[in-house]
C-alpha cells in the first residue's frame, strides 16, 4: 500500500475505536516522544530542546523500526523553540519550568516549578473584571509576556509533517492544540495547591463565584481553539483532582461543573473530549457516565483500575492504555507482554486503544515496547 492508502486504513481503525465500533484490529497509540533514544541511546532529554532536528529525525526513524512500525500514531514532533514550550506549558499553572541541561541534569525530566502568584484578593478581580484580565496580570507577575514568545517555524514544521505523512500513520488527531485545563486545576497552580485547598473551605462561595467566571471564559476559548485548529478530539488534562486528592462533595461542587459545560460545547462542534486523567479516578468514574456514548475518550496514566474503568465506562466511551510506564522501564518483555494481553482480555477489541499509561518514559526499553505491540497484534513474543 502507498502511505496515503495506509493512512486511510489507520484512520478507519482509529475512528472505529473512538466511535465504540469494532476495528480491523486494536489501534496502537503509544504516547510520549522519548523513543528517539531507541535510535541513539547516548541522547538525553535535553536534546529535546537543544538538538530539535536530530530528535525529530530519530523519532521518524524509530517509527520505521521493525515491530514499532505497527504503531498507528504519529511520532511526535516539536517544531517549537524551547522558550515557547517552557512558557506555554508551564504557564498553564502560572509556573516556570526547570529545563534539562539548563536548570537540572541533562537526562532529568523537566519539572514544573510552581510560583503561586495569585492572592486571595485576586478572586475579587476575577469576579469583577473577568478571568482574562487577571490571567494576563498573573503571567506578568512571573515574568512572562505571551506577546513576545518565539513562535513555531511553520516552514520547518511543514517539512517535518511531509516526512511524517510519508510514514502512512493515522491523521486522526487533536483539535485546538493544548486546550485550557479545568479551572480547578488552573487555580490550584495559580494559588499553589495547599493554599487553594484551604480556600475551598475558608471561602467556598467566593471560589465558586470565580470558577463560574473562569469556566465560561475557558469554554469560549476552547470553542475558538477547536475552530481555529480542526481535529477529531480535544485534549483536556486532569491531574490534581482524582479521588486521592479531593472528596466527592468537592468534586461535584468545584470541579465536575466544568466538564458539564465544556463537553457539550465540544460535541456541538463535532469534537470528542479526550480526558487525559492522571492519578486515581475510581470513585469519580460514575459521574462521567452522563456524557453521550462515544463522545468522550478515557485516557488514564495506569493508576486507575482497568477492571473498574471497564465496568463503569466500558459501554460509554473509548478507553486507552493502560500499560504502566514503570513496567516498560524496569520490567521484562515477558511481563510487558503478559500485562498487555491481560489488558486486552479486560477491554476487548471494541472501544479500546492500546496505549501507555500517560506516556512512554525516556528510559523505556525497546524490547518492552515491542512486547506490548506484539501482544496487541496477537503475535508470539520474539525470543
Amino acid at each position: 500500500m502507498t502511505p496515503k492508502e495506509m493512512t486511510a486504513v489507520r484512520d478507519k481503525r482509529m475512528l472505529a475505536a473512538l466511535n465504540m465500533e469494532k476495528p480491523d484490529r486494536i489501534p496502537i497509540m503509544l504516547s510520549g516522544q522519548m523513543y528517539f533514544k531507541f535510535i541513539d541511546p547516548t541522547m538525553t532529554i535535553s536534546d529535546w530542546w537543544e538538538r530539535q532536528e536530530l530528535v525529530e529525525e530519530n523519532l521518524i526513524k524509530a517509527a520505521q523500526l521493525p515491530i514499532l512500525d505497527e504503531m498507528d500514531s504519529v511520532p511526535a514532533a516539536t517544531g517549537v523553540p524551547m522558550d515557547f514550550m517552557q512558557q506555554n506549558f508551564a504557564a498553564m499553572w502560572f509556573a516556570k519550568m526547570k529545563v534539562p541541561g539548563h536548570d537540572i541534569a541533562k537526562d532529568a525530566l523537566w519539572q514544573i516549578d510552581e510560583q503561586g502568584p495569585m492572592t486571595e484578593e485576586d478572586y475579587d478581580t476575577i469576579i469583577n473584571k473577568g478571568w482574562g484580565v487577571l490571567k494576563q496580570e498573573l503571567l506578568n507577575r512571573i515574568g512572562f509576556d505571551p506577546e513576545k514568545l518565539p513562535q513555531p517555524d511553520s516552514e520547518y514544521m511543514g517539512k517535518v509533517n511531509e516526512k511524517i505523512a510519508a510514514l502512512g500513520k493515522t491523521s486522526v488527531g487533536m483539535a485546538g492544540g493544548l486546550l485550557p485545563m479545568p479551572p480547578f486545576e488552573t487555580l490550584s497552580g495559580a494559588r499553589k495547591l495547599p493554599k487553594f485547598f484551604r480556600d475551598l473551605y475558608r471561602m467556598p462561595d467566593k471560589v465558586r463565584a470565580a470558577l463560574d467566571i473562569i469556566e465560561q471564559e475557558e469554554v469560549e476559548n476552547t470553542v475558538k481553539a477547536i475552530k481555529a485548529l480542526p481535529g477529531v478530539y480535544g485534549f483536556i488534562g486532569g491531574t490534581r483532582s482524582g479521588c486521592d486528592f479531593i472528596s466527592p462533595k468537592v468534586f461535584e461542587k468545584f470541579y465536575f461543573t466544568y466538564y458539564q459545560k465544556v463537553v457539550p460545547a465540544m460535541q456541538a462542534n463535532n469534537v470528542k473530549t479526550w480526558f487525559h486523567m492522571d492519578g486515581n479516578w475510581e470513585t469519580f468514574l460514575p459521574y462521567f457516565r452522563e456524557f453521550p456514548k462515544a463522545q468522550c475518550v478515557w485516557d488514564p496514566d495506569h493508576v486507575t483500575s482497568n477492571i473498574k474503568m471497564k465496568e463503569i465506562l466500558g459501554d460509554k466511551m473509548c478507553i486507552t492504555g493502560n500499560v504502566p510506564p514503570a513496567l516498560t522501564s524496569v520490567g521484562t518483555p515477558e511481563e510487558c507482554y503478559k500485562y498487555a494481553k491481560e489488558t486486552i482480555d479486560i477491554f476487548g477489541d471494541t472501544g479500546f486503544i492500546m496505549n501507555s499509561g500517560c506516556s512512554v518514559p525516556p528510559n523505556a526499553k525497546r524490547e518492552n515496547i515491542e512486547a506490548v505491540i506484539l501482544a496487541t497484534l496477537g503475535q508470539p513474543l520474539n525470543k
